[in-house]
This record gives structure tokens, sequence and C-alpha cells, in this order.
């Protein structure tokens, strides 16, 4: 159980502690936790400690407040881990660059893995995503829709759930931006032949065509998003 914490670096010492009976199911969902002050005497440290290291595990969604009632232990779940952190993100601009970098990486493996894994029903969701979105270029909206449900279907085909959920975080965090992209003149047919193909790719079982067109799409999306927010890696520490 909980011991008595050494006097350097407290909070992140109480974290650790914490996290890991949490995470080793000593303390379990639903379970309330000590008082800050039966923390602050059981590991020997002051209050403010204490309450610096319940506030970062609430952020990180191991646990959760009620009001007049106490802190109790969230249910660990792949959303209750990721989201925390996306409102901390978005208050950044700076970090869209970061995240280009990471939907690149993660967007590449889920198309590696669509073509490896893909259903008969995936193979109609994503080109439903491709149908879609001409349809919405045929009556002259940008076919956000369409790209959404493309890349989605997708990230379903690929079988991971962990991939899944952070690739519809990150999704939603650059929708505006993405949004923009589309705007610009001829984009959004160009976006769809850029689908098309990786579509057949995938399609074909071909793993390693299906991540080559994958990561020439985003790079060029990553560009255009670059672009309209004006951003580059030389200026970023500035937005």
């Amino acid at each position: 159980m909980l011991e008595p914490m050494k006097r350097t670096r407290l909070y992140e010492g109480i974290v650790k502690q914490l996290k890991d009976l949490i995470t080793q199911g000593v303390l379990k969902p639903g379970d309330k936790l000590p008082t800050e002050r039966e923390l602050a005497e059981t590991l020997n440290v002051s209050r403010t400690a204490v309450r610096e290291a319940l506030r970062a595990l609430e952020i990180m969604g191991f646990i959760y407040g009620r009001p007049g009632e106490g802190t109790f232990v969230r249910e660990i779940t792949i959303d209750s881990i990721i989201e925390p952190f996306a409102s901390i993100i978005l208050k950044e601009r700076s970090h869209i660059l970061d995240l280009l970098h990471v939907r690149s990486l993660l967007e590449v493996e889920t198309a590696r893995l669509a073509a490896l894994h893909a259903t008969e029903e995936d193979l109609k969701a994503i080109e439903e995503g491709i149908t879609i979105m001409e349809e919405e270029i045929q009556s002259g909206n940008i076919g956000l829709r369409g790209d959404d449900t493309f890349h989605l279907a997708i990230a379903t085909a690929s079988q991971n759930q962990v991939l899944l959920k952070i690739m519809n975080l990150i999704g939603d965090m650059l929708s505006s931006s993405r949004e923009a992209t589309l705007k610009i003149p001829n984009q959004p047919l160009k976006t769809v032949r850029d689908h098309r193909e990786i579509f057949e790719a995938i399609k074909a079982g071909d793993e390693n065509l299906a991540a080559h067109y994958m990561r020439e799409h985003l790079e060029k999306a990553k560009q255009n998003i670059l672009m309209v927010e004006n951003i580059t890696p030389e200026n970023k520490a500035e937005v």
C-alpha cells in the first residue's frame, strides 16, 4: 500500500504511488480515496503536495472528484487516458505541427494494417467515404464529411481500437484546419484522387503501396494545413 514519501520530488512520487495502485488493481474503479489530510499523514508530506498530485492524476484521467463527497478512482479506458490531453493541446496552436507529425505516423500505419485486415464490409465503408466526398463536391460543398468518413473507415479497418481512438481524437483537434485546406481551390478533387489511390492499394491488399500513398497524401495535407495556419518549423515557437 502507500508508503511514507522521501523529501525529494514529493509531487512525482505521490503520483507514481497512487497511479501504480490504480493500474495494479489495488485501488479499483469507484473506490474512494482517503482525504487530503489522511493522505498527507500516511505519506508524511504536506497537503499542498497531495493536492498537486491529485490534480495531476485527475488531468491524466485516473481519478475524479465529486463535490462534497470526495475523490474517486475512475474506470481506466482508452478515452479516459487520451481525452484529458486534448483540451491542453488545443490551447497552443504551436502544437498543430506536432499533431500533424503524429497523424502522419499513425495514419500510414492504419493504411498498412487496413490493407492486411480489411473485410469486405470495411472496403465498402472506405469506398463509401470517397463516394460521399464526390457527391458533396458535385453539390458545391468541400467534401469534409466524406473526407472524415474515408479516414475513419480506414482506421476502423485496421482492426486496432487504440489507433482508432487516437485517430478520432487527432481528427477532432485538426478539424478546423482540415476544413480550411479543403477550401483551397481544386483541393477537394485532388483529395478524392489521393483517396482513390489509397483505396485501390488497400483493396489489393498491398500494404506497402497503401502506406506509400497514405504518406504522400498526408504530406500534401500537412503542407496545406501549415500554409492556411501560417505555421512553419521556423516560426512554430512564435505562434
